[in-house]
C-alpha cells in the first residue's frame, strides 16, 4: 500500500468538498471549501501539519471537471504538494462501489481519494504556460469557425443591401483589405466622404506586401462602386452597426490566429514540434497547431499505441465467458479536437492535391486496400490511426518525415538490427 496522507477533491464550481485519508486509510478529515484565497490559505497549513503529524507526504487527488479544478489545482500545486487530476471516466467507474444508493459530494471525495490506494490512475494532462494558451485558443478558434461562414453570409446579405456591387470589388468580404474598409467606412456615403486618397491609405495599411498599383485600383473601384450604390442602396437606420457587429466576430478570429502566429515565434519547443509535424503529407498549418495542443507533453507518451488511445482511436472491447464481440466501434474517449484535426489530415493525405498528385501514395493505397474489405468510415479510420503512429515516431525521433514504402521500411528495420 502506498503510504501518503491522500486528499480526495469533489470539485464544484464555487465550492468543493474534500476528503483527507491517513495512510491508513481512516478518514482524518471531511469538510467544505470554498474556492477563495482565505479558505485555500487554511486548508494548505492544515495539510502541512498532517504532513508533519504523519511524516509522509501530501497527495492531492481531484477529478477533471470542465474548467472548474482549475484554480484549487493551481493553489495546492504552488503550495508545494503533488496534484493528481483523473479523468471522470475513472472516478466514475467507483459510482457502484457501495450497493445503497448513494451519491453526494461528500461519498464522491471519499471514492476519489480511495481511488488513488488502487494504483490505476492515469492522470490527466493539464498543460502549463504556452501550450495551455495554445489549447485555448485553438480550442476557441474551432468554434468561432464553427460560426464564421454564418456570419460571412450575414455579412454579404447585408452589403448586398446596403452597397450593391461591394463584392465586384473585394470577392473576399472578410479578406484583410475588405475587413480594413468595413471598419473605417460600411456605407457607400462614408466611402464617397472618405475619397480616393483616404480609401488607398486604408487598403495599403491593411495588405502593404500587395503594393500601391493594387491599393490604388481597389480604392478608384470603391469609390464607382459607392457612387452607383447611393441610388439603388436600401439603407436603413443601424445598418453601419449591424454590418460592425457581424465584422467584429471575423475579426476576432483573426486576432485568434494572429496570437497563434506570436507562440509559434515566442517557445522553441512549440516552434520546433510544429515544423516537424508539418513535414507530415496531409498536416497543415492549423492541423499541427490543434494536434500540438492536444498532446501537450509529448515526453508523457512512452509508446504509440498510448498516443492512439489519447487520441480516442483504440477499439473497445466486449467479452464475457464464450462470447467474444466482433463488431468492436472506437473507444472515442480521447481529445475530440485532436480527433477531428487528424481526419481532416487523413483525408488531406488520401486525397488528389491541386497538381494531381496524392499528398501521401503509401497511405492512399493502405487505404484502398482497406476500402476492398472495409467500409469507407472503417478504412478512414485505419488511416488515422496510421498516421498516429507516424506522428509518435516524428515526434519521438526529432526528425522530419521520410516518405517510405513498407517493403523500404522493412528493409531499414532489418539493416538496423543486423548492426
Amino acid at each position: 500500500m502506498n503510504k501518503n496522507v491522500v486528499v480526495g477533491i469533489d470539485v464544484s464550481k464555487n465550492f468543493s468538498e474534500m476528503c483527507i485519508l491517513a495512510p491508513d486509510n481512516e478518514v482524518i478529515a471531511q469538510m467544505k471549501i470554498y474556492h477563495n484565497v482565505s479558505d485555500f490559505t487554511k486548508v494548505i497549513t492544515q495539510l502541512h501539519n498532517i504532513e508533519k503529524e504523519y511524516n509522509v507526504p501530501v497527495v492531492v487527488v481531484m477529478e477533471s471537471t470542465s474548467h472548474y479544478h482549475l484554480i484549487p489545482y493551481q493553489f495546492f500545486q504552488k503550495a508545494g504538494f503533488e496534484v493528481i487530476v483523473v479523468n471522470p471516466v475513472q472516478s466514475g467507474a467507483l459510482r457502484n462501489l457501495n450497493i445503497r444508493k448513494v451519491k453526494n459530494d461528500k461519498v464522491d471525495a471519499h471514492k476519489i481519494a480511495l481511488l488513488y490506494r488502487l494504483k490505476i490512475l492515469r492522470p490527466a494532462q493539464i498543460p502549463q504556460g504556452n501550450l495551455r494558451c495554445m489549447r485555448m485558443l485553438c480550442r476557441q478558434r474551432s468554434e468561432l469557425l464553427v460560426d464564421a461562414a454564418r456570419y460571412k453570409n450575414r455579412l454579404r446579405v447585408y452589403l448586398e443591401q446596403v452597397f450593391p456591387g461591394y463584392d465586384t470589388v473585394f470577392c473576399d468580404i472578410g479578406g484583410v483589405s475588405s475587413r480594413a474598409v468595413l471598419r473605417e467606412c460600411p456605407t457607400p456615403e462614408l466611402v464617397v466622404l472618405k475619397g480616393t486618397e483616404n480609401v488607398d491609405a486604408i487598403i495599403n495599411a491593411a495588405a502593404p506586401n500587395r503594393g500601391f498599383s493594387f491599393s490604388r485600383k481597389k480604392a478608384e473601384q470603391l469609390i464607382c462602386a459607392a457612387q452607383a450604390a447611393k441610388e439603388s442602396s436600401f439603407e436603413t437606420l443601424g445598418s453601419d452597426l449591424m454590418i460592425k457587429a457581424d465584422l467584429t466576430v471575423l475579426e476576432s478570429l483573426r486576432q485568434i490566429e494572429s496570437k497563434l502566429e506570436e507562440l509559434f515565434l515566442q517557445e522553441e519547443y512549440i516552434r520546433n514540434n510544429l515544423l516537424l509535424l508539418r513535414t507530415i503529407p496531409g498536416i497543415g498549418i492549423h492541423s499541427s497547431l490543434v494536434i500540438l495542443s492536444e498532446i501537450g507533453d509529448f515526453a508523457l507518451f512512452k509508446k504509440p499505441k498510448e498516443l492512439v488511445a489519447y487520441f480516442g482511436l483504440d477499439p473497445g472491447e466486449r467479452q464475457s465467458g464464450t462470447f467474444r464481440g466482433t463488431k468492436n466501434k472506437m473507444s472515442k474517449r480521447g481529445s475530440g479536437q485532436a480527433r477531428a484535426a487528424l481526419h481532416m489530415a487523413a483525408v488531406n493525405a488520401i486525397s488528389l492535391q491541386t497538381r494531381r498528385t496524392v499528398g501521401n501514395p503509401v497511405l492512399a493505397e493502405y487505404y484502398r486496400n482497406k476500402c476492398k474489405t472495409k467500409l469507407q468510415k472503417v478504412a478512414m479510420c485505419a488511416v488515422m490511426r496510421k498516421l498516429v503512429n507516424i506522428i509518435f515516431a516524428v515526434l519521438r525521433d526529432r526528425k522530419p518525415f521520410e516518405l517510405r514504402t513498407a517493403k523500404e521500411h522493412a528493409i531499414r528495420l532489418g539493416m538496423a538490427a543486423a548492426a
